[in-house]
């Protein structure tokens, strides 16, 4: 594919001024979480978010916050030191938001079920340049329709999402 403009981006602030210079510019967005899965770039502006690497887990609660280009062996090793574990699939170095938002099927699925189940809260830069932050009860449509349509209502800039209590796990 050949985008007409690449732009990688370090913050939220970088994808807003993406995205409405692509509104400016009549041109459609595509987006590239961390590292394969570009889909419609062609000709339009291509948001790479790989740099977007913010981790943070909140132990009591037993939820972790990402941005957009982080992989899942960032959050293993913020998480696992507390017992705690998110709903990854069979390998560490995959996006957790394109992973998490086309289902997630992984070891724990049986026990916790899918990772999309677990996302608690999503933020999104719409097509007008807004960040929107939304969850079951804030901007709740649009929350659901991330869930059900993954990054085609915007560009995700961040995820929140339950972990478990796992302290040990058996594979063979």
């Amino acid at each position: 594919q050949h985008p007409a403009v690449i732009v990688i981006v370090n913050d939220v602030q970088d994808v807003q001024a993406a995205v409405r210079y692509a509104a400016a510019h009549d041109l459609g967005v595509a987006v590239q979480l961390t590292g394969h899965g570009i889909k419609y770039a062609a000709d339009n502006l291509l948001i790479i978010t790989e740099r977007l690497k913010g981790v943070t887990v909140d132990v009591q609660r037993a939820t972790a916050r990402v941005e957009a280009g982080v992989i899942w062996q960032q959050v293993l090793d913020a998480a696992t030191p507390h017992g705690l574990a998110p709903l990854l699939g069979t390998s560490p170095n995959v996006g957790v938001v394109g992973y998490t938002l086309s289902g997630g099927i992984g070891f724990l699925a049986r026990r916790f079920g899918l990772a999309a189940d677990s996302v608690l809260a999503i933020d999104v830069v719409t097509l007008d340049g807004q960040v929107r932050h939304t969850s079951a009860t804030e901007n709740s449509d649009l929350f659901w329709a991330i869930l059900g349509g993954g990054g085609n209502f915007g560009v995700i800039t961040a995820m929140e999402f339950k972990l478990y209590p796992v302290p040990t796990l058996y594979g063979g």
